[in-house]
């Protein structure tokens, strides 16, 4: 009597070649669970979306889960071909820890918050991935063709910095710094672009873009005046008149005390804001205050309610007055912001 035995092949996750729309991730657990892909995509997208989770899941499982024909996982692969370099995946592990902090208060809408600084980290992580991978390679590298761009780079860097601070020191023009730092990634990213294309040393010069693209990603993550001044500033104006309505300090402690102003009937909005540091505002006593306060992170403290963690946001309305109004407007990128009365 002849039998025959049907052996099944053991069910392996995988990334498939086909039906994938970005990385396979969605794909490979829809084949591996048999359910349909768009429900992994939906749940990846919502989590990206409520908080910047979704891309570090997604991110994780496209390292762990091996493409479909290979042996091994990126972060496999690359574990064992680094073996003997320790230190690049402990720098590697510690930039994505950084990153793992900066994604847990990301947001896509309406404020990115800390999502362009866990871009910057993990495309910094990437090229210095890729960087120092070749160095390793030793001297059977071919020389690339032509000079380095390193030096174009930074002259050019020197000359749109020193343009714009004689711009603003003169009045002509109220730099703001973001954008300044938008163009120099641009520049330099561009350079990068081209000397890759014609065979010349870039590796000075992305380390360069990849320093930038970092400072950009912090001031656009505080967006407060960075380069607004530095140091300890007390401001005490006693007078309607000595009065500004907007107050700016990069780094350091503010103290800025209205609490003598004699404010007119109506309504007076002052702004004042601060990078990083400590912010302190004293409101007259007899008015009616309307406080909205933000931080990206720290602690905000409101007449004694106070709020800690990232992306904070407090609005307090306190005064049953309205004969005579302060609407104050406050901001601190990193650090604690307090409103006091008197």
């Amino acid at each position: 009597m002849e039998t025959t035995e049907t052996i099944r092949e053991a069910r392996r996750l995988t990334r498939p070649h086909d039906g994938r729309w970005l990385g396979g991730v969605a794909a490979g657990l829809g084949a591996y669970f048999d359910l349909n892909p768009a429900i992994y995509r939906i749940a990846f997208a919502a989590l990206a979306l409520a908080g910047g989770t979704g891309i570090l899941l997604y991110v994780a499982a496209w390292l762990v889960i091996p493409d479909e024909g290979e042996e091994d996982s990126i972060a496999a692969g690359a574990l064992k071909q680094n073996r003997d370099k320790p230190s690049r995946a402990l720098g590697l592990a510690l930039v994505a820890f950084v990153a793992i902090l900066a994604l847990s208060s990301a947001h896509f809408w309406p404020s990115p918050g800390n999502l362009w600084l866990a871009a910057a980290l993990g495309i910094g992580a990437f090229v210095w991935w890729q960087l120092s991978g070749r160095a390793a390679q030793g001297a059977g590298a071919v020389a690339p063709r032509g000079g380095a761009l390193f030096p174009i780079a930074l002259g050019s860097l020197f000359a749109v910095v020193g343009g714009v601070a004689v711009l603003d020191a003169t009045n002509v023009w109220n730099a703001d710094w973001r954008v300044v730092l938008g163009a120099m990634v641009l520049v330099t990213g561009a350079l990068t672009a081209a000397g890759a294309a014609t065979g010349r040393k870039v590796g000075a010069i992305v380390a360069l873009d990849v320093l930038l693209a970092i400072v950009l990603a912090v001031t656009l993550f505080v967006r407060v005046p960075l380069f607004a001044g530095v140091g300890d500033r007390v401001s005490h104006p006693a007078s309607i008149a000595a009065l500004d309505r907007k107050y700016e300090l990069g780094i350091g402690n503010f103290t800025l005390d209205l609490a003598d102003v004699p404010l007119p009937a109506g309504e007076t909005r002052v702004k004042a804001t601060l990078g990083i540091g400590d912010l302190v505002v004293h409101v007259p006593r007899d008015v009616k205050v309307i406080v909205d306060g933000r931080a990206s992170a720290g602690e905000v403290v409101v007449f004694g309610d106070d709020v800690n963690g990232t992306s904070l946001h407090k609005v307090v309305s306190t005064g049953a007055d309205d004969t005579r109004v302060l609407r104050l407007d406050a901001r601190v990128g990193f650090g604690r912001l307090e409103v006091t009365r008197g």
